[in-house]
């Protein structure tokens, strides 16, 4: 019976965000005992994706408000849902393995879980009959946007483009650690990068807070934390929409999104940026800080120590652009019907508006 439970708890959580493959290994179903007892994964399976009351979950159970509510405020402390607080009412959602569960386990994450997320992030998938069913978003959960460097087009840069303007449109943020850098440091790993560079906003600002997993910040704060991430090569990754729910700063040797792409010949098709680099031969001194910095090892040196860079694998992140010291490298915005344009609502992480607006008592 326990192996059931979670064999139908791992199903759904695979209907949301990045989703949550079976693997050849059943190393999913190790993380979710890690994570869930038996009760939790029952009350799970009657959570919606959408804020519902204590009362109206309770009912759709069919067990005891107060008990009910016990466990939800239990999940609510271990990462696993996500709460919201009205006055005296409390709302509760099921959260997704990303963004969601795993990276609620910031400050709860030790050598063994640590291992046991390693080893689901490369281990070989299983493939369902079921995949066609999933609400999962086609492409990559985030996208890549360039540094605060110069961007060769004659157009204004959209704001959904814009690190600044992001920030700058966001009345609720909120700063926590890396979730990526944190595994990655408790299997062992040697990144001195920064640590604290993760800005969340609206609904999920306030989620981080009252969990104990951020601290409030204005955004004169979150530029700052922009200029520390980008003197440290670390690559600017919102969340896939419009406005996001979310700005992450990674690193290339922690982010489990940047580890992968980094696997994939052709980055750049899945990266979802609209920009890709170029060189001006004539100013390219040769220094190889661009060869350095590149997250994507897009960039080589010819015979004439020039650099030529890879577009198959430029991810348009803008960080060789910021390191040039001769001003040789620019960013250049692809064609139209190559450019990617996020989405209003998203998937991977909804937006504050979609979590705000639509609770159900």
């Amino acid at each position: 019976m326990t192996r059931d439970i979670y064999q139908e708890l791992r199903k759904k959580i695979n209907n949301r965000g990045v989703g949550f493959d079976a693997t050849t290994s059943g190393i999913e179903l190790k993380i979710l005992k890690r994570l869930f007892t038996e009760e939790e994964a029952r009350l799970y399976m009657h959570l919606s994706w959408d804020l519902e009351s204590t009362g109206k979950i309770a009912g759709r159970t069919g067990h005891d408000p107060e008990k009910v509510s016990a466990i939800l405020k239990r999940m609510a402390e271990k990462g696993l849902v996500f709460p919201k607080r009205k006055g005296d009412a409390h709302y509760y959602a099921a959260a997704p393995y990303a963004h969601g569960i795993f990276e609620h386990q910031v400050n709860r994450m030790d050598p063994e879980m640590a291992q046991m997320f390693e080893e689901y992030l490369w281990a070989e998938r299983v493939q369902e009959d079921s995949e066609a069913d999933r609400e999962i978003e086609p492409g990559m959960p985030l996208r890549v946007i360039p540094v605060k460097t110069p961007v060769n087009i004659e157009r204004p840069t959209a704001s959904y483009e814009d690190v600044q303007q992001i920030i700058k449109g966001q009345d609720r943020i909120a700063v926590g650690k890396c979730a990526c850098a944190v595994q990655n440091a408790a299997i062992g790993g040697s990144c001195k990068q920064p640590l604290e560079v993760c800005l969340f906003f609206g609904f999920y600002a306030e989620y981080y807070v009252e969990q104990g997993n951020g601290r409030w910040i204005n955004q004169e704060e979150a530029l700052e934390i922009i200029d520390i991430a980008e003197a440290a090569g670390l690559v600017h990754q919102p969340s896939n929409t419009v406005n996001p729910g979310a700005l992450c700063n990674c690193c290339p040797d922690c982010c489990m999104s940047l580890r992968v792409t980094k696997m994939i010949p052709n980055a750049a098709e899945i990266a979802n940026s609209i920009h890709f680099c170029q060189v001006d031969a004539d100013l390219c001194n040769g220094c190889e800080t661009c060869v350095d910095i590149c997250p994507m090892d897009a960039v080589d040196m010819d015979e004439d120590d020039i650099a030529v860079i890879n577009n198959a694998r430029c991810i348009g992140c803008g960080l060789c652009v910021n390191a040039c010291s001769t001003e040789a490298l620019k960013l250049i915005e692809k064609p139209e019907e190559t450019r990617h344009v996020p989405p209003e609502t998203g998937k991977f992480m909804r937006t504050s508006d979609e979590f705000e607006n639509n609770i159900s008592e």
